[in-house]
């Protein structure tokens, strides 16, 4: 077997220093922010607090995909080295970025026919694109081949659960999520959405809890319907500069002997850029999304 290198790009929303860890590589998506460009590199160039803030005082991020000349320039000196590639990529239903990434694969495979480029649509978002990424590389540990790994990978991808809560309605109403009148509403009376990702990838509202505390004990509760034994080792929780509220989650999730373990991330720019401050995701292995979210 051909050695081979597992990368992914930064909408995973993992610490850079635990990819390392786990042997994975990633790229930096585009932010534009303040006037400037920035390529995401884990917080290093922007001051998260101050990112946030500024989001909830109006800014308005907006985020630039990768072109498949710079995948074509991120993946070809692997390929030069002789290893195969696996990339694992942010959803195709919410960003352009994987399709660049299979324009690159084309230009590639000319160049190395004898190399194998693998690309697995992760259909996830966030954290729970790198649950799927961590997942990945306990696969490579394990032994499995690049093939096997991404055949793995496509069936897992729906057994990813992401639930998550939101404490500004008015940016998800700036992203055209819901409406002016609801968002006021909602400000009003203090309502929270819980929402999630379905199997195509897309964001949809599923309850609506008063009160930000409660918000959070839903997400708990969320879990105990989801999880399964065999599944539902770690949970990942990105939070939006909101460690106070994450931290509740994850006692609450390890109080309640759901998880046996529970890692919190904070949420990148790019994500962030589109659900705003204090935005709370949980995501674990478990049931089928849908099956999760079915009410009783």
């Amino acid at each position: 077997m051909n050695k081979f290198k597992i990368l992914t790009d930064s909408a995973c929303d993992l610490p850079f220093e635990l990819l390392e860890q786990n042997d994975v590589d990633v790229i930096g998506l585009i932010v534009n922010y303040n006037g400037k460009e920035y390529v995401e590199d884990n917080w290093k160039s922007v001051d998260i607090s101050s990112y946030y803030t500024s989001l909830k005082e109006g800014a308005t991020p907006t985020t630039s995909q990768i072109t498949p000349n710079r995948f074509y320039d991120y993946f070809k000196p692997y390929l030069e080295k002789g290893m195969d590639i696996l990339y694992v990529g942010f959803s195709s239903s919410l960003s352009g970025t994987f399709s660049a990434s299979n324009v690159a694969k084309g230009m590639l495979q000319e160049e190395f026919p004898d190399r194998e480029i693998l690309l697995v649509d992760s259909m996830c978002a966030s954290a729970g694109f790198g649950l799927l990424v961590l997942k990945a590389a306990e696969l490579k540990r394990e032994g499995y081949a690049p093939a096997e790994i991404a055949q793995k990978l496509e069936t897992l991808k729906y057994h990813i659960n992401h639930i998550f809560t939101v404490d500004d309605l008015n940016h998800l109403k700036r992203g055209g999520r819901i409406s002016g009148f609801s968002a006021t509403m909602g400000t009003m009376l203090s309502i929270k959405p819980i929402l999630y990702m379905s199997k195509e990838g897309k964001l949809l509202n599923i309850d609506k809890i008063k009160g930000r505390k409660k918000s959070i004990h839903a997400l708990a509760d969320y879990l105990e319907k989801g999880r399964t034994e065999d599944l539902t080792k770690d949970v990942l929780i990105a939070h939006g500069n909101c460690e106070e509220d994450a931290a509740l989650l994850r006692n609450l999730i390890l109080e309640k002997k759901l998880s046996e373990d529970v890692t919190v991330v904070p949420l990148g720019m790019v994500i962030g850029a589109h659900t705003g401050a204090n935005v709370i995701n949980m995501v674990f292995f478990g049931k089928d999304r849908e099956e999760t979210i079915k009410k009783s």
